[in-house]
C-alpha cells in the first residue's frame, strides 16, 4: 500500500473506487484505483470521519465512487455522500459476485466491493425519495404490528387449550366484543393464570389500537395528491383494497424503471429459477428475490381476485389441472396480477375484469 504523500500523487486525475463494509460502530474501507489497493482502514461509523479522510487524502482524484451493501443502514449514508458531490451506489448483497474465498473478513469484503465496482460488476438498488421511504415505512411497521397481533391471538388460544377451556361456539366468530368480554370474565384456579390472561388482553388491545391508528394514517395517505389517482385505479380491481394498493404504490413507486412485465416479475422474485445444462432445461421454485412485501400482498390478494376475475380464475384452474398444488397456482396468478396492475398504472386505465 502507498504512503499518504504517494496516495495524493498517485490518484491525481484518476478514478478512485471505495468499497465500504458497514457496521453499527465502525466502517471498513478499501480504496482502489488503477488496479492497485491504495489503502485499507477502519473508521468510526459516521459520515464526518469519512468526509475528513477523502478530503485529506483523495481531493486530487478526478472522481471517487463509493459502494456498500444494502442492509440495516438504509440509504442515509448514500444521500450524505451524494449531497457532498460524490457518486455512491447501494448494491444488493446477493448480487455481489462470489470469489470462492474460504476466508471471509470485513477487510476482504471491502476489497471485493471496491474491485467489483471498478470492474462494473455491481448493480444498484433503487433508492426512493425520502418522503416515499417514510410513507412506506408506515406500511411495513403496520405489517409487523399485524404479525404481533396474530402471535398474541395464538398465545391466548394456546392458553385456553392449556387449561382445557373450550371456546363457546354460540358466540360465533372469535375476537368480537362478546368473545373478548368472555375472556376478561373467565375464572382460573390460580391468580397467576388470571394475571397472564389479563396481560395477553392488554397487549391485544394495545396492538389493536396501534393497527387502527396506522390504518387511519394509511387511508389519509391514499388521498394525498401524489398517490390518489393511481390508488383509485388499483382499487377498481375487486380484491385489491387499501393496504394492498398502497403497498403496491409505495414499494414500487416509479414503475417506469421496469421496461416490461417480465422485469417486474423478476424484481418481485416470482419467476422460476432455472438449472439448465446442454439440452436439459429444468425450472425450479420461484427465486424469492427482490421485494418480499409486494410479493406477499399480491399472493394474498390473488385468492380474492380469482373469485371475481374469470381470466385469472381460469388460469388458476388450468395450472391445478396439470397436477400443481394450489400454492404454485396462486403464485402464478399473483404474478399475472402484478403485471396487469403495472399495465393499468402505466396506461392510466382502470382494471377490467375478464380482460386478458
Amino acid at each position: 500500500m502507498l504512503t499518504l504523500q504517494n496516495i495524493k500523487k498517485f490518484v491525481e486525475n484518476k478514478m478512485v473506487f471505495c468499497g465500504m463494509d458497514i457496521h453499527y460502530r465502525h466502517w471498513d474501507l478499501c480504496f482502489y484505483s488503477d488496479g492497485q489497493v491504495l489503502e485499507h482502514c477502519r473508521i468510526p461509523g459516521n459520515w464526518k470521519h469519512l468526509k475528513n479522510k477523502i478530503e485529506r487524502r483523495y481531493a486530487s482524484a478526478r472522481q471517487i465512487r463509493f459502494v456498500y451493501e444494502a442492509g440495516f443502514s438504509g440509504f442515509y449514508l448514500q444521500r450524505q455522500i451524494a449531497s457532498a458531490g460524490y457518486e455512491c451506489i447501494v448494491t444488493p448483497p446477493n448480487r455481489v459476485p462470489k470469489m470462492g474465498d474460504k476466508v471471509k473478513t470485513d477487510r476482504r469484503d471491502a476489497l471485493k466491493l471496491a474491485q467489483c465496482l471498478a470492474g462494473g460488476f455491481l448493480k444498484s438498488v433503487w433508492i426512493p425519495p425520502k418522503t416515499v421511504e417514510s410513507d412506506r415505512r408506515i406500511l411495513r411497521v403496520r405489517h409487523g404490528t399485524q404479525k404481533k397481533m396474530t402471535r398474541v391471538k395464538n398465545q391466548i388460544k394456546s392458553f385456553l387449550f392449556l387449561h382445557g377451556i373450550d371456546y363457546p361456539v354460540s358466540y360465533g366468530c372469535r375476537w368480537t366484543k362478546r368473545y373478548l368480554a368472555w375472556l376478561s370474565e373467565l375464572s382460573f384456579n390460580d391468580e397467576g393464570d388470571r394475571y397472564i390472561m389479563d396481560d395477553y388482553l392488554d397487549e391485544y388491545w394495545h396492538l389493536r389500537s396501534r393497527l387502527a391508528s396506522m390504518t387511519r394514517r394509511i387511508r389519509a395517505l391514499s388521498t394525498h395528491e401524489a398517490y390518489h389517482g393511481q390508488y383509485k385505479r388499483l382499487i377498481t380491481c375487486k380484491g385489491i383494497g387499501l393496504i394492498t394498493a398502497m403497498t403496491f404504490l409505495l414499494e414500487l413507486y416509479d414503475l417506469h424503471r421496469f421496461p416490461s412485465g417480465k422485469h417486474l416479475s423478476s424484481y418481485l422474485g416470482m419467476t422460476p429459477g432455472q438449472f439448465s445444462s446442454g439440452p436439459h432445461v429444468r425450472l425450479g421454485r420461484i427465486t424469492r428475490e427482490g421485494n418480499s412485501h409486494v410479493r406477499r400482498i399480491l399472493v394474498e390478494s390473488a385468492w380474492t381476485v380469482i373469485r371475481h376475475d374469470p381470466v385469472l380464475r381460469e388460469k388458476y384452474n388450468r395450472i391445478r389441472s396439470k397436477g400443481s398444488n394450489g400454492k404454485k397456482a396462486i403464485v402464478a396468478v399473483a404474478r399475472s396480477l402484478g403485471v396487469r396492475l403495472r399495465a393499468c398504472l402505466l396506461n392510466e386505465e382502470n382494471y377490467v375484469m375478464g380482460l386478458c
